[in-house]
């Protein structure tokens, strides 16, 4: 048997795996949901006073079967991520609230992402 991205192969029993074991670790490896990590440099538009801007970003290996957590570096007080969601295949959207009385341009940072495809 073989670990591999996609999870466990069987191949024929060499004498030192029985071929049970392998067909065993197959079936349990579906029963658990693939968890991937990301960290995309995202460069957001500036986001208007006391508005809400939705805008989406590419990161290649997601898939709209997936559940996300973002987890953004510092942001700007008063600058907010509401939600989060695999829009389309390799793209995430994000919902952005400004509070303030001005526009915030937050600077290019690096977002740390955690997918979990059921």
């Amino acid at each position: 048997m073989s670990l591999t991205e996609k999870g466990i192969t069987a191949f024929p029993s060499n004498g030192t795996v029985p071929a049970e074991l392998g067909i065993w670790l197959q079936q349990l490896q579906l029963r658990f949901p693939k968890i991937s990590t990301y960290t995309p440099t995202i460069d957001l538009g500036a986001v208007g006073a006391t508005s809400y801007s939705t805008q989406t970003f590419t990161v290649s290996g997601l898939n709209t079967q997936d559940v996300i957590t973002v987890n953004p570096p510092a942001l700007t007080a008063g600058l907010y991520l509401i939600s989060s969601r695999v829009s389309a295949a390799d793209t995430v959207s994000l919902t952005f609230y400004n509070s303030t009385g001005g526009s915030i341009n937050e600077p290019v940072a690096i977002f740390k992402i955690v997918a979990v495809r059921l």
